[in-house]
């Protein structure tokens, strides 16, 4: 029988940083409980950038609060950014990066000694490794794993092509050329590849086709959740006083804030009730820049922050709030905007492709050009009672029908046990 191991090195490089708990985080987190405890077999392992090795971990469940503790070693910092593996040449680079791994290596044993670590390193021969973080941490462990000279099988999950967008091979950047290069090696090691969408679906095959991404295996949609879980976590944050539009991770640039912004100014200018807007998530530098310019000085006030939420204060965000704006020009699926139906709130969404695969008719739709078509739903959820509690009828009758984390982690395990696939409910 085949050893399968499921990569939860995602959550340990993610313990020691800022956002400890964002998007492909908390994919890769939510997906391992839930595998946890459909999957009595399955092995849990993180990878060490200090010995090149898997080391496996044993997950456990809380029976007091039924909940699976992954019991993945905490605030270990692994220095991880300095790349080994380049896509390009570059003859001082080149010449640097033995010395600097060696001297990377060392600095990561030594905190690895210091965190006390007892970690039993897993053997991979004959085993079918399934990760589920970035391309760029799997490609550091199957790198490892080819230089051992490793047997072993490899089921991928890919969340978004998003750099590929922006590709321009006259002018390319460091970023989407790393970014290629470990999709290359990855989609070139898989026996399958999971996409949490159709859109991510199409994307690859799109890109494959062209010639910038290699020939695919066999790729399987599985499509990401629209549950919000709640947890034992007491509130911190107060609720706005004011009627508020919420915004979870948005930021300029893709994230598209700009629309939002400017819906509001609009909004102000034409002497309308302008709602608060509450941005919730990691504070971003960028984003401050941006909101000091001095356009925005009409609706400064109405802009709340609300700083890295924990998940109770989340939930009670969704719940109060008008609506989930998700503005972004693309998605590789749209958390934001499934946890909002989850909680009951309609979700305004841009109409990039894949929000329609989180929303059906549930969501309310605009082009992310035009903020007169968000002030337009805006507005008519303020001031048509009858519309608006309409809406959120359906958002509640149709919860039932959502996606969780444990739908997701039971495709997950159909696609490596290669069981006959569900039709998804619509």
């Amino acid at each position: 029988m085949t050893r399968i191991v499921y990569d939860l090195t995602e959550v340990f490089l993610a313990s020691t940083g800022r956002f400890p708990y964002y998007g492909i985080v908390r994919v890769v987190e939510e997906i391992g409980r839930e595998l946890y405890r459909l999957d009595p077999d399955l092995r849990f392992a993180i990878f060490s950038h200090a010995y090149n090795k898997f080391y496996e971990v044993f997950p456990s469940l809380e029976r007091e609060d039924d909940r699976v503790d992954l019991n993945v070693p905490q605030n270990v910092r692994q220095i991880h950014h300095l790349r080994r593996r380049h896509y390009t040449k570059h003859v001082v680079r080149d010449a640097l990066l033995p010395i600097a791994h060696g001297l990377i290596t060392a600095i990561n044993r030594r905190r690895w000694r210091q965190a006390g670590l007892q970690m039993s390193e897993i053997d991979m021969n004959d085993t079918l490794l399934i990760s589920t973080g970035r391309p760029k941490h799997m490609v550091a462990a199957l790198d490892a794993l080819d230089t051992d000279g490793v047997s072993y099988r490899f089921i991928p999950l890919l969340h978004d092509m998003f750099p590929l967008h922006e590709f321009t091979p006259d002018a390319p950047k460091a970023f989407p050329l790393n970014f290629i290069g470990d999709n290359r090696l990855v989609i070139s090691r898989a026996e399958k590849i999971i996409a949490i969408s159709e859109f991510t679906k199409s994307d690859i095959e799109s890109y494959s086709r062209d010639g910038l991404l290699p020939p695919t295996p066999e790729i399987v949609t599985v499509p990401l959740v629209q549950q919000c879980k709640t947890s034992g976590e007491p509130a911190v944050q107060a609720l706005p006083q004011k009627p508020y539009i919420l915004t979870v991770g948005a930021t300029v640039g893709r994230k598209n804030l700009e629309v939002v912004l400017d819906a509001l100014l609009m909004m102000q200018e034409h002497g309308d009730e302008v709602p608060d807007l509450v941005l919730a998530g990691a504070p971003r530098k960028h984003v401050e820049k941006f909101l000091a310019r001095e356009r925005f000085d009409p609706i400064r006030t109405n802009v709340q922050k609300v700083c890295n939420p924990n998940q109770t204060d989340l939930v009670r965000l969704y719940e109060n709030a008008i609506a989930l704006i998700l503005p972004s020009r693309i998605e590789g699926w749209g958390l934001p905007a499934g946890e909002a139906l989850w909680t009951g709130t309609p979700a305004i969404c841009s109409t990039a492709p894949v929000l329609r695969e989180v929303c059906g008719d549930l969501g309310l739709y605009f082009d992310p050009n035009k903020p007169e078509e968000l002030v337009a739903h805006i507005e008519r959820l303020m001031h048509d009672e009858a519309f608006a509690q309409d809406l959120r009828q359906r958002i509640a009758a149709a919860r039932p029908r959502l996606r969780t984390w444990a739908t997701v982690a039971r495709d997950v395990r159909r696609v490596y046990t290669a069981e006959p696939a569900l039709v998804a409910a619509k």
